[in-house]
Order: structure tokens, then sequence, then C-alpha cells
């Protein structure tokens, strides 16, 4: 109930769960509402310009927080775009986790409980990123109070800044679901296994044996129960095949539901990565330290949100192979048809692998990240090659005016 409510305020979620209209109708309007305030702080920024992002040094803009500016708030819109006209796509995956949750709780008793914990385990992860995140664009505030022009950038764009990672959590408020269904029917197929492995030696040669001959001369009753324990081990099987394929056609949904506003969210990130960081070497070039724990706050939040979604990703994948693994340790007799089920469902865990894509242009892993460290760093080497050089002890007065105008501009 939190993370949807944190969700609707932030304009990321423009429905309520369940038979709700009047709150789903409100969320709507409120989102709505969201997209005509931006569009106008946008209009604003660069009608302003001249003025919120004048070079002292000249008569130009200064381009640094003009482009981090202007593309933070670009991007704030894209997030509130896709979020109101995606908003039948996540309703509907709402409505298919609903159905597949039935499912669960036709396997286990625990599913509830199991699924309730891992909710809690989410929201808290998602209190403790808000109240990071607050806590970071608040003390960049202390550093630039006092001036107007800085002060009224900030007001512009933290907003923005703080919802658009809160977008990277929301994406992963539903890859985290994904995963803790997938965790559950790992736990369903474990337990199977383990039962089949168990009672291969507990029954008698006479219950496995089906000719009538071997019937009359073994216990009818160890025969029956036999047969209903193979008939309802088959049963579970067909339905944690049924949850699986139900799951993976929810992952596909959820890579249609978030390309553009991801797409948007990972060029914002590398942008302002990049003019933060060059920004850094700037202020340490100059032997200026005053303003720059605003930007390593920035960088860091911005790398936190993007980090959390990645994990939330591989998570997920290691649970799949996880469960591909106990699939290889079954037990049981070639002519047994629970192992002919089991072996067609390695098959199909094999090919119909669960991923996380951006349309086709970027997978969601770890290695995405390490490749947008590898990009920042090489477009940081080619900026400070460029970047003009001057001589500290000679020109204290061209060095102050750098650090006035050119890279002691707020962080947004």
């Amino acid at each position: 109930m939190v993370p949807k409510l944190i969700f609707q305020l932030c304009g990321l979620q423009s429905f309520a769960g369940g038979e709700q209209p009047l709150q789903s109708t409100l969320a709507l309007l409120w989102c709505t509402g969201n997209i005509i305030l931006y569009g106008g702080v946008l209009a604003y920024c660069l009608i302003e310009r001249r003025w919120l992002f004048a070079d002292e040094r000249s008569t130009g803009l200064n381009f640094i927080p003009f482009i981090k500016s202007s593309i933070t708030i670009v991007t704030h819109l894209t997030v509130l775009l896709e979020a109101l006209f995606a908003r039948n796509a996540y309703r509907a995956l709402e409505l298919r986790l609903s159905a597949i949750d039935g499912g669960l709780r036709k396997l286990t008793d625990a599913a509830i409980e199991q699924l309730h914990l891992a909710d809690r385990h989410y929201r808290n992860k998602l209190l403790l990123f808000v109240l990071f995140g607050g806590l970071a664009e608040l003390g960049i505030l202390a550093m630039v109070h006092g001036n107007l022009q800085h002060q009224a950038i900030w007001c512009l764009t933290a907003p923005s800044l703080l919802i658009i990672r809160i977008k990277h959590l929301h994406h992963t408020y539903h890859i985290d679901r994904l995963s803790a269904r997938f965790e559950l029917l790992g736990r369903q197929l474990t337990m199977l296994l383990e039962g089949q492995s168990s009672g291969k030696d507990s029954v008698p040669q006479d219950a496995k044996d089906d000719t009538p001959k071997a019937r009359a001369r073994g216990p009818r009753s160890l025969w029956y129960d036999h047969l209903l324990h193979e008939t309802e081990n088959m049963s579970r099987m067909f339905r944690i095949k049924g949850t699986y394929l139900a799951l993976w056609q929810a992952v596909l949904a959820l890579n249609d539901c978030c390309v553009h506003s991801q797409l948007a969210n990972l060029l914002q990130n590398f942008i302002q990565c990049t003019c933060d960081l060059y920004s850094m070497y700037s202020l340490l070039y100059l032997n200026q330290f005053g303003d720059i724990f605003g930007y390593i706050l920035s960088v860091i939040a911005t790398f936190t949100a993007l980090g959390i979604v990645l994990a939330a990703c591989e998570h997920c994948k290691d649970q799949l192979s996880q469960m591909g693994q106990l699939l290889h340790k079954r037990n049981g007799d070639e002519e047994d048809w629970l192992t002919k089920l089991i072996e067609n469902f390695s098959l199909l865990l094999q090919h119909t692998p669960v991923y996380f894509s951006l349309g086709g242009f970027f997978d969601m892993d770890f290695v995405l990240l390490k490749e947008m460290v590898a990009a920042i760093t090489t477009y940081m080497v080619i900026f400070i090659q460029f970047m003009p050089k001057t001589e500290v002890g000679a020109q204290e007065s061209t060095i102050a005016a750098n650090v006035t105008t050119s890279t002691l501009q707020p962080v947004a």
C-alpha cells in the first residue's frame, strides 16, 4: 500500500489497484496535472535561460547547467507521459499477477505470507532510498544557499531528479514482485523433486509394476496410494509449468511497459554523471573544495538508484538459474511420467529464458552499469583534454571567475 501511494504521489502510477474507480480517477488527474505543470517548468527554463544559466564571463550561456536541467525536466516529462499512456498496460500486469497469485495459493498455503514478506522488504528499501534522496537534495540546497539564481535552478530541477530516480525504484517494484514469485515457484519445485527422490525407494516393486499380475499379488491399498501420489505430483508439475509460463509472459509485458521512460532515464543518468564528474575535476584542478560534496551526493544518489534496479534484475535471473540447476539433480525412472514432465520443463526453461530489456537496446544487468562507467570515463578523458588550463599561482583572479561562473553551478 505504501509503495503504491508513493508512486501515485510522484505521478508514476495513474491508477489505483482493485475496484477503486474514485482513487483511479484522482491518480489519473494528478498525473495529468503534473504533466501540465512540468511542461510549464520546461517552457520557463527555455524562456528565462539567459538569466538562469547566464555565464558571467561572457554574454552567452553556461551550457553545463543548461543541458543538465533541460534533460532532467524532459526526462521527468517522458516518465509522466509513459505513466499516462501505459496506464492500461500496467493495470493488465497487475491483473496478470493477481491471477498468478491464485495459482500459487493452490500450490502452497504459505504463498500469501511469503509474498507479504517480500512486499515488506521492498517497502523498507523504497523508504530508505526516498529518505536518502531527500536528504541529499536538501544537502545540495544548503550548499547553494544565498544565491538566488542557484536556488531557482534547484527548485526547478530537484523534484524532477528525485522522481526520475524513484522511477528506477518503480521498475524495481515490479521486478521484485516477479522475483518473489519465481522464488516461491522454485521452492515448490524443490519440494516436488525431493518428494520424488524420497518416494522412489519407499514404494514396493509390486506397487511400481502396473501389470495385472503384480496388482493381484501386491496390496491394493498401497498400489492405490502410490497411484494417487503420482497423480498429485503430476498435477503439481502441470501447475508449476503453467505458472512459470504466466510469469514469463508477465516479464515480457513489463519489458514493453517501461521502454521509453527507462531509456530517457539512462540518458539523463549518463549526461548528469558526466557533467557532474567534469565539474568535480574542475573544482579539484582549481583547489576549490567547498561545493564538491554536492556533486558527490548527486552522483552517488543516481548510481544508487540505477544499481538497485540492476541488482533486482540480476536477482530475478539468479532465481531461474537455481531452478534450472535443481532440474538437473532430479532422480527418477526414465519410464516415469513425472520424470518426463520434469525433463520437458527443463527444456522449457532453456527455450524461454527470462531477461529484462529496454526495447532490445539494452539488457538490464550489471554489464550495462559497467558499460556506462566505461563510456563516462571515455568522455571524461576527452573533455579533460580540451579543458582550458591556467596557472593557479599566477592568475588568481581568472581562477576566481571560473569558480564563480563555470563550476559552481548548483547540482541538479
